[in-house]
Parts: structure tokens; sequence; C-alpha cells
């Protein structure tokens, strides 16, 4: 990744969807593990558009709260150094909240923090020109059927960007299963970047079929940032297989 601001800006996974998923499972506990081709979270590649590892644990009590873990493999703090090492290679996030169904209705609200375990002294931040990148958002969704929307806002930094405090996320999906084990999305998003970066808007579309247990997703990808190239947020296809517990 190149040394910009602009490319720190999306650096991490959404890894809440499972907690939704397992409203109505037998268990509070469920797990998840996948590979995906690239690790892309708001249109940004996290791993330079190279394959990445994933998973996490989720615990759902009956009332609705929540807590869990989720870790992916990442390359973009590595690509952002020249001098100096962060010793990163994952990204770690905790989250919790709360998340209800009223019939068709579903509603989601927590805080998660976006860890990367590594070294980010001063000599660090003076050769990335990036801040600390662990970020913390807190988060409110809504649902109704097969439409959802989620906006995030930033209680930090955005993943090191600097004066970025307050930035925030606007979240559009549709996903509608239209034949048995074979689900259609679409997805628009409004990133808000504040301080000297840039904001921009991403979006995704492609559809995702369960085969003997695995989900296996092929979707497009893409932005509209100005140097889309340059910070690995150019227009591509994108394949994944997980599995869930």
């Amino acid at each position: 990744m190149r040394k910009t601001i602009a490319a720190s800006v999306l650096v991490a996974a959404l890894p809440l969807a499972s907690v939704v998923q397992a409203e109505e499972s037998a268990s509070p506990f469920s797990a998840n593990v996948s590979i995906v081709s690239d690790y892309a979270y708001r249109g940004i590649s996290q791993t330079d558009e190279k394959p990445a590892l994933q998973g996490g644990f989720d615990f759902k009590h009956s009332s609705g709260l929540y807590i869990g873990v989720w870790g992916s493999s990442i390359s973009w703090l590595r690509d952002a150094e020249t001098n100096v090492s962060s010793s990163n290679s994952v990204e770690l996030d905790l989250y919790a909240g709360y998340a209800k169904s009223f019939d068709d209705f579903g509603l989601d609200i927590g805080v998660l923090r976006y860890g990367y375990p590594g070294t980010f002294n001063r000599k660090w931040r003076d050769d990335t020109g990036l801040k600390d990148p662990n970020t913390v958002e807190g988060y409110v969704g809504a649902s109704w059927k097969f439409v959802s929307f989620k906006y995030s806002y930033s209680f930090t930094n955005l993943f090191g960007t600097p004066d970025s405090e307050g930035s925030d996320y606007f979240d559009l999906t549709l996903s509608h299963e239209i034949v048995t084990n074979l689900t259609l999305s679409a997805h628009i998003g409004k990133q808000r970047v504040f301080g000297p970066s840039e904001s921009y808007n991403d979006w995704k579309v492609g559809a995702t079929y369960n085969l003997g247990g695995f989900d296996i997703g092929l979707h497009y990808v893409d932005t509209d940032i100005h140097h889309a190239k340059d910070v690995n947020a150019d227009d591509r296809i994108i394949l994944s297989i997980g599995k869930s517990f």
C-alpha cells in the first residue's frame, strides 16, 4: 500500500453477519471460517488483492445481547512501511451489542474494536504518515425482510488516518434467496472521512450458493476513488468459500 492517507481508510472486515444468522440457533455459540481471494472492506483491499484466511466465534444470549471475536490475515500495514516494521500481519476484532428480530424487522446496536497487534511507535508513525491504526466504531443497524441499513461512527481516528475522528459509514444492502440455497445480494456504501483524506462510495453485487454446508460466493467490487488502482480499490471479482458452525 502506498504512503497516502486515503490508502489507510478501509482496513477491517465486517464480522457481524453471523451474529444475526445465529439468532434462532439452538446453541448460543457459533463459529465461522472462510478463505477469500481478496479481503476487501468497504471496497479497499486489506491484502494487496491477495487471498486471506478468516474466522470468528460468537456468543448470543436469548435476550439479544451478543459478544464475539473475528480475525483475518492482512498486509496493508506492512505495505505502508518503508524503513520500519510493525510486525503486524493480523487483524483481530472484538465486538459486543444487541440484536433482535421482530417478525420481518431486525435491530442491531453495538460497538466494534478493530485491533492490529504490533508496534506503532513514533518511528513507525513518521515512516508511514499514519497514527495508531486501532479503531473503535459504534454502529446501529435496521432491517426489513431483504433490505438492511447500517450506520457506523468512528470514536477514534479511522484506521490511522490523521485527524479523522468522527468519520462515518453508511451501508445499504439488499439480499434475497431467489431459489433454494442461492442468494443474490447488492450493496452500496458511503465512507465519509474527516480531515485531509478522501471520502468515497463503494458498491458490491454478487451471489452466494450453499453447497454441502459450504457458502461459495462470487462478487464484483468497485469504488469511485480517483486513484483506485494505487490504493487497491479498483474493480475486481472476489471468490469466497466459508462455513458456519
